[in-house]
């Protein structure tokens, strides 16, 4: 095989990769898309009012914002979850139903910068192939092409690699902090209250319903007397894993309760 034909072996090559890196970063695109709109079956979200309405045409308003998963966790009312008439199959959980929206476009989630990542690698992999082979070129028609083929593919690869630098790191104000961290506390950063949970958890009332959910169901069995447990042993280490449970929800709620009097 002549310098020739390796050339455009090489161009087209080039090229083909090209197209791969776009048609993952589209593909990562759409799936992201379909994960959300997964998530949020029957939700439509109105952005004049920042708010999801479901299709029992009510509300859920923000309710707090997590810095590390940057999302924003918007949260229906109890009292009308409670009574709705298919809450079984729209939250069959004690809470309210909560939707997740990110604050961040494509890509600059986690699952987005992997799969940006993936196509700079097709890229990058793209741009070497002409690249070695403009070395080797002897004609002037040969080094045209190797250069064209660098150009396009350097005019992808530049602007798709420089968003992954430039992160947007914008939180939205007004919205109590949700995070997680190792101890437990309270702490007052720019002008909101960040409350600490216990063991990594998040400091909703989600841990309280939660134990009301174990209680409600394990309650029965303990009182009388019939376990499914197969010792007494084994019984009394779940009813105690109940009770420091319970314990997190008292404690939960009496932070909420001091956050509702400050």
């Amino acid at each position: 095989m002549n310098t020739s034909s390796q050339v455009i072996l090489t161009c087209c090559y080039s090229m083909l990769l090209l197209i791969v890196a776009w048609l993952l970063d589209v593909l990562g695109r759409h799936g992201s898309r379909m994960s959300r709109e997964w998530k949020t079956t029957n939700f439509v979200y109105h952005n004049d009012r920042d708010g999801w309405k479901c299709h029992e045409d009510h509300w859920l308003w923000p309710a707090s914002f997590d810095p590390q998963k940057r999302v924003v966790r918007y949260r229906g009312q109890h009292e009308i979850c409670g009574r709705c008439p298919v809450k079984d199959t729209c939250s069959p959980t004690v809470p309210a139903r909560e939707v997740t929206m990110p604050i961040d476009p494509w890509p600059y989630s986690e699952a987005g910068l992997f799969h940006r990542g993936m196509t700079v690698c097709a890229m990058v992999a793209a741009l070497a192939l002409p690249v070695g082979m403009f070395f080797v070129a002897r004609s002037v028609a040969e080094v045209v092409a190797l250069v064209a083929t660098i150009a396009i593919v350097c005019l992808a690869l530049v602007p798709t690699a420089a968003s992954m630098r430039h992160r947007p790191v914008d939180i939205p104000e007004g919205l109590p902090l949700e995070t997680s961290v190792s101890d437990t506390g309270m702490a007052q950063e720019d002008g909101r209250v960040r409350v600490f949970g216990v063991h990594g958890q998040a400091t909703t009332d989600r841990a309280g319903d939660e134990a009301d959910r174990l209680i409600a169901r394990y309650g029965s069995r303990w009182r009388s007397g019939r376990t499914r447990y197969r010792s007494v042993e084994q019984a009394a280490v779940a009813k105690a894993e109940a009770r420091s449970v319970l314990d997190q929800d008292r404690y939960y709620r009496g932070v909420d309760v001091s956050r509702s009097r400050a």
